[in-house]
């Protein structure tokens, strides 16, 4: 290799290892997948707790405080009491309580037996407890001790014969303190804590005959006892349902223990014997396929409690072609004192209205919240506006109620929450002028968030003029962008698109590759199916081409598709200014490995079966497309061989990496010129000159080849004069007819390896590592004698060298935050910031030029909290609970007040 000889500036002159310090500014996403949600509505907050062991609290734009409750443990229940209280059951058995006001752990408990089920009310200090031995405990949230109260095993009561049953589940009476419902596994009881005395023990049994909701006819010759799973109040109180593992849930009379309807979610009467399987209804029509157990229901209610309807989650059998939850609105309850039992029953076997409300195909829903629009009453589901599932993979899924239809979760949640609805496949990081990304935000739909609680603490702002706006791809095709560096992620607005629009399709759209370039607007996305998508920042203006050229709908792939397609139309129309779908280019060359925008209107793709392919985004010309496996240099002459093209079944394909726009001059040139540079998977890097052409639009000519010893992680020009960057730019292409030259140089990356070159192969420095290097990038404090590499080390290091001659400056340790399986996606901006991957759905952002400052976090302790986010308002006036109605009371309901039941929890023997 050829020895750079000229001595070149230093570049960090203007620096010394002091200046380098980790500054900790703060998280996006979540530490771990969701495994509980609560939902307060009085002071519009919500709870995630993680399978982590981490509980996070979120409100108003700004506001999210973490607390560290039971650290690797999952949290199984999470619950909100008064407004004030959270309330947190970890795998370990142990009952957490935490204060919104004082952000603090006030208590802890930790039964004798497992705890199996768990219940409160927004209005008591009690949590009702049931535990594996059957027994159901109370515990005073407010004075954190166990009160002397207790229900026993009302199962083995009422059924001497029945084995010990945990309990299952718990439902409080939605006006009523006196009585509560326990679920066992073969019985469901009612029960009147002031009289201590069992009011109905209601069995579902299904004589022979009876369909049930078991699909296997071999079952139906003998009696049932379908083992129970949840059930629920009717928001009046007069009615209860009840459901089951064969995926059947059953209606009763309250009053009386009459049951009314037991039903599937697609047949009814299905306790009745019948005498063919003719007449058995659909759900017998499936043979031997098993039907899902039914897990959870929620009985919501209009603004009228009278008018409800019923969402299931469960209950389908296992081979329906559209999963997710069911929604059954029954309408207005008849009047129970004038409506016979028959007649009831009928109500509840034909609901006016039923749909599935859809879930995404890859993951199950197993578990999920209403959210009220003001209540907390009813068992949280009074006029409800939205509905929060928890997929089986940890991620969230938000659901408009009662429509179904899917909720803009960009514009109504906090950011950290969008990294799970769904989970983030990729992420990217692009500076934008602070001026130009204000024009942007301007366009944004004005939606209201959901979330309006909360005060965010006073936090000092990086006053920056270029925004680092954090780009992030999602598993259902959409793309978020928000800004990542003003105050230290509280900037929560949030602009979104979607490939799955552009693309005209559902399936198959996950994001795999983004590059967006801030300046001219735009932004390349690749779905997993290798089909990339530009959009182009603007007005929405269907009837114009925009400069598209019809003429290249003529290049068509074997099936007949265009390789370029203007899919203007396809832009929603609902939008007026914004990111809008310009063209969809798809060469059928595998899915994308690579993916590059430039500032100055070009866009490099590289593929997996070894493809690259060049288009100018101004025309939407395809300038360059060819397979790498084939392009070699012969002595100084190039040349691209025929032949020996790799079949698409085969392992040894050389693809491309890392792409790069750059503006230098190249090897001896007295002129600057527009530079590709691809580095491969075979640790070569190809450098391609852009040249115009006479019919004003480009090519790309190979102009060299240089090789390194393994895969390349990345390739950086930067400016050896200026001590800039050299990525091409708007405003260093204007000044190529004026004769500017652009003194440049390249640093090549590998993992064991960074090599600083004047294309095409001088040499002039070079560092070895034995701590591979995952990522790379420069990163400068002011322009002349601040730029350094910045690299990030297998073992959990920052590394920084000087340039261009690679001394080692300093090494900072973020082991701490460090995970090998995540931090491969991590990435350095040119302002010192580091997005550094921590988990599947979270990031940590960091500052090289920081002055060693950790984030302070929350642990059980409670200390170090001054700074936190407030998150209650006393102001807020909490609502009364609903009371009895006349009628109930006339009926022989007690009236039991609060102080009613606090008196029987501290007299109790």
């Amino acid at each position: 290799m050829l020895k750079f000889k000229t001595q070149l500036k230093d570049l960090s002159a203007g620096l010394t290892p002091e200046v380098f310090g980790i500054e900790d500014l703060g998280r996006f996403g979540i530490n771990g997948g969701i495994s509980a949600l609560a939902y307060d509505p009085v002071q519009s907050l919500l709870a995630a707790g993680t399978d982590s062991g981490r509980a996070y609290v979120f409100g108003q734009p700004g506001v999210e405080v973490e607390f560290d409750i039971c650290p690797g443990r999952s949290i199984i229940y999470l619950r909100i009491v008064r407004s004030m209280y959270m309330i947190v059951v970890d795998g370990n058995n142990t009952i957490t309580v935490v204060s919104f006001d004082t952000k603090e752990v006030v208590s802890t408990f930790t039964p004798s037996s497992p705890i199996t089920a768990i219940e409160t009310d927004a209005a008591l200090d009690w949590l009702f407890v049931g535990l594996e031995s059957g027994l159901v405990i109370v515990f005073d949230v407010d004075r954190g001790i166990k009160a002397p109260f207790r229900i026993s095993n009302l199962q083995k009561l009422a059924f001497p014969r029945a084995s010990i049953s945990p309990v299952v589940f718990i439902a409080l009476h939605p006006r009523s303190y006196n009585l509560i419902l326990i679920g066992y596994e073969s019985s469901a009881i009612v029960y009147s804590m002031v009289d201590d005395k069992i009011i109905h023990a209601l069995q579902y049994e299904l004589p022979p005959g009876a369909p049930g909701g078991d699909l296997q006819p071999s079952n139906l010759r003998i009696p049932r006892y379908p083992k129970l799973c949840t059930g629920a109040w009717h928001p009046n109180g007069h009615h209860i349902v009840t459901a089951y593992e064969d995926g059947s849930f059953v209606f009763w009379d309250a009053k009386q223990g009459v049951l009314l309807q037991a039903r599937t979610i697609e047949d009814t009467e299905i306790n009745k014997p019948r005498r063919s399987s003719v007449s058995m209804g659909p759900s017998m029509h499936v043979g031997s396929v098993l039907r899902e157990p039914i897990f959870k229901l929620a009985w919501c209610c209009t603004q009228d409690p009278e008018d409800t309807s019923l969402i299931v989650a469960g209950g389908g059998s296992a081979d329906m072609p559209l999963r997710g939850l069911t929604y059954m609105d029954f309408g207005p309850t008849p009047t129970v004192q004038i409506t016979s039992y028959q007649y009831m029953g009928d109500h509840y076997a034909a609901p006016r209205r039923q749909r599935i409300y859809p879930i995404p195909a890859y993951a199950d829903p197993v578990d999920f919240i209403m959210i009220p629009s003001s209540s907390p009453y009813y068992g949280g589901n009074h006029n409800p506006k939205a509905l929060i599932a928890i997929l089986s993979s940890g991620e969230l899924y938000t659901i408009d109620y009662p429509s179904g239809a899917g909720l803009p979760v960009a514009s109504m949640f906090p950011p950290s929450l969008c990294w799970i609805q769904p989970r983030v496949t990729i992420l990217s990081t692009t500076a934008v002028k602070r001026n130009q990304w204000t024009g942007m935000m301007s366009s944004r739909r004005t939606v209201a968030p959901l979330l309006i609680g909360g005060s965010p603490a006073k936090k000092s702002l990086r006053q920056y003029d270029t925004r680092n706006i954090l780009v992030t791809g999602h598993a259902d095709g959409s793309v978020h962008l928000w800004d990542a560096s003003h105050g230290e992620i509280e900037d929560s607005q949030i602009l979104d698109v979607s490939i799955a629009e552009a693309l005209d399709r559902a399936d198959d759209v996950r994001v795999d590759a983004i590059s967006f370039a801030g300046q001219r607007g735009e932004i390349a996305v690749a779905s997993v199916t290798g089909e990339v998508v530009l959009f182009k920042f603007g007005r929405n203006n269907l009837l114009s081409k925009d400069g598209l050229s019809e003429q290249l709908n003529t290049l068509k792939l074997n099936d007949g598709r265009p390789v370029i397609q203007n899919i203007l139309s396809r832009a929603n129309p609902n939008i007026k200014d914004g990111f809008l779908p310009y063209f969809l280019l798809n060469i059928d060359k595998g899915p994308v490995t690579s993916l590059k925008t430039s500032e100055i209107g070009f866009l490099a793709i590289g593929y997996q079966f070894g493809s690259l392919a060049v288009v100018e985004t101004q025309s939407s010309k395809i300038i360059y497309v060819e397979d790498i496996n084939n392009i070699s240099m012969d002595s100084k002459k190039t040349s691209v061989r025929s032949g020996d093209r790799l079949s698409h079944s085969g392992t040894a394909f050389e693809v491309p990496l890392s792409l790069e726009f750059s503006i230098m001059s190249f090897e001896d040139d007295n002129f600057s010129s527009i530079i590709l540079s691809v580095g491969t998977s075979f640790g070569r890097v190809l450098f391609f000159r852009i040249v115009p052409t006479r019919d004003g639009h480009h090519t790309a000519q190979l102009v060299s080849i240089f090789s390194m010893k393994s895969k390349i992680i990345a390739t950086i020009p930067f400016d050896t004069t200026y001590g800039l960057s050299a990525v091409a730019s708007p405003t260093i292409l204007q000044q190529l007819p004026q004769g500017v030259v652009i003194s440049g140089a390249i640093i090549v990356v590998t993992p064991e390896e960074a090599r600083v070159i004047k294309p095409p192969k001088a040499k002039i420095a070079s560092k070895s590592f034995e701590d591979k290097i995952i990522s790379a990038g420069v990163s400068y404090l002011r322009q002349g004698d601040t730029l350094v590499l910045v690299c990030l080390t297998e073992s959990g290091y920052i590394r920084v060298f000087s340039l261009p001659y690679l001394k080692e400056m300093q090494s900072l340790s973020v082991q701490r935050l460090h995970h090998m399986q995540f931090a491969p996606k991590s990435i350095i901006s040119l302002n010192g910031d580091v997005v550094l991957g921590m988990g599947k759905y979270e990031a940590a952002l960091l500052n090289i030029w920081g002055k060693g400052v950790a984030l302070k976090s929350l642990g059980r302790s409670g200390k170090e909290i001054q700074k936190q986010d407030a998150l209650y308002d006393a102001l807020k006036p909490f609502p009364p609970r609903p009371q009895i109605s006349t009628i109930q009371w006339v009926g022989g309901t007690k009236y039991v007040t609060q102080e009613d039941l606090d008196l029987l929890s501290m007299f109790f023997v």
